[in-house]
């Protein structure tokens, strides 16, 4: 049975797979020749579509052995390997990855920032961090970060720009992208209490295209896509 949670081939909801897919098949665009590290990978599917397009070697890791197992089961190529694994710790020496993926996975962590350390400490020096979340604005709108998210699973989403100076801590962001957009003229007259009741009636999720494009200042994004350099460790 489909939950939300765990992303399945065959079995999630179409625009929830498409929404997944296509921020895969972005990062794939990257990790040519590279060693890369895909952190919370759930069922697998993304790993695949990563080793396919040209990286020495993926490894998918999950905190679930049953999600793992699924994984190794469903997916096999030459260089792709999966192992169960924390992201608060990882496992890895330092220095070890080219390239590490983290998607739709910050926002169900208590300890977010120690999971951004984590990464860091993996990742080569200025290795490449391709990382998503979804956007508070229109995921849990009228809620701010310290309100439980609309999303049983989430302990936390931020907004556009909480999201961004997270990540500026430890990494430059070298691009910042969205998938759903909306434009901003719906959001801005509202109060936090009208928001709350009446975008999810007017906002359809489902419109838009799960296309990961450039930001634009105009609108917001249903998910966050952040492409970052590691910054020096000794900051």
């Amino acid at each position: 049975m489909f939950t939300g949670e765990r992303v399945i081939e065959g079995i999630t909801p179409e625009r929830i797979w498409l929404d997944h897919v296509s921020r895969y098949r972005f990062a794939a665009n990257y990790v040519k020749n590279k060693k890369v590290l895909d952190i919370a990978c759930g069922s697998g599917y993304g790993s695949k579509i990563l080793i396919e397009n040209g990286a020495i070697s993926v490894t998918g890791m999950d905190i679930s052995q049953d999600t793992i197992d699924y994984a190794k089961n469903r997916y096999v190529a030459d260089g792709l390997d999966f192992i169960q694994g924390d992201i608060l710790h990882v496992g890895f020496p330092d220095n070890f990855f080219d390239i590490v993926i983290s998607f739709e996975t910050i926002e169900h962590l208590k300890n977010y920032r120690k999971a951004i350390l984590e990464i860091r400490r993996v990742l080569k020096e200025d290795g490449l961090l391709i990382i998503s979340s979804p956007n508070r604005r229109l995921t849990s709108p009228g809620k701010s970060i310290n309100e439980p998210p609309n999303n049983e699973h989430h302990f936390i989403e931020f907004s556009k720009e909480e999201f961004t100076s997270l990540l500026s801590e430890y990494y430059e962001i070298m691009g910042l992208y969205g998938q759903r957009p909306i434009n901003k003229v719906f959001l801005i007259p509202y109060l936090k209490r009208v928001l709350r009741k009446y975008l999810p009636r007017f906002y359809n999720p489902e419109a838009g295209t799960s296309m990961v494009m450039k930001h634009i200042y105009l609108n917001e994004y249903r998910y966050l896509v952040a492409h970052c350099i590691s910054l020096k460790k000794s900051l």
